[in-house]
């Protein structure tokens, strides 16, 4: 669907000076009603569809780098979902921290104190996949986290204003509220 959408990019613009497709554009293409012109008809059911699918339509809105959304769908958030086999990458900001949550000992490691260091993620996240699927799941875990710069920073130190480089398990219950 994703790529459907990129390679009829410019029919899902809304307006002629518009440069990006907006949610507001996708929701008009899937309001029009069929038209008996295949290829207009095609779009009108390929918008119903992702609208079908929010999650879908969240990760094609979500800046891949920061991980913010803005309402837009560019090209290039587009083909980064296109291009990435992370199975994270349709996850939003809280199923994230829910699974971080829920791997929060494996992620710590065996070090000290009860939070996981930044460099431990970034470690994670530098690996290749191993072919072993809790490993990898981790790998896959810290590589969205580590892609999603506006979370990483909302998850160290969420009370105080200076970052630590350590994310605390209170701190990630915190930000699912």
């Amino acid at each position: 669907m994703a790529q459907a959408l990129l390679s009829n990019y410019g029919a899902f613009r809304e307006g002629h000076f518009s440069r990006q497709v907006t949610l507001e554009s996708l929701k008009k293409m899937a309001e029009r009603p069929l038209t008996g012109n295949p290829q207009m008809d095609a779009n009108i059911r390929l918008a119903k569809e992702l609208l079908r699918r929010p999650e879908l339509v969240r990760a094609l809105d979500r800046n891949m780098s920061t991980g913010a959304s803005d309402g837009r769908l560019s090209r290039d958030d587009i083909m980064s979902v296109i291009g990435s086999d992370n199975p994270f990458k349709l996850k939003d900001d809280k199923q994230l921290i829910k699974e971080m949550l829920g791997h929060f000992q494996q992620l710590k490691g065996n070090g000290r104190g009860d939070s996981i260091k930044l460099d431990k993620l970034k470690e994670f996240a530098a690996q290749a996949l191993t072919g072993n699927p809790f490993t990898d799941h981790l790998i896959q875990l810290a590589k969205e986290v580590m892609a999603r710069s506006i979370l990483q920073g909302r998850m160290d130190n969420v009370d105080e204003w200076q970052r630590d480089g350590k994310i605390s398990r209170r701190e990630l219950l915190k930000l699912l509220r």
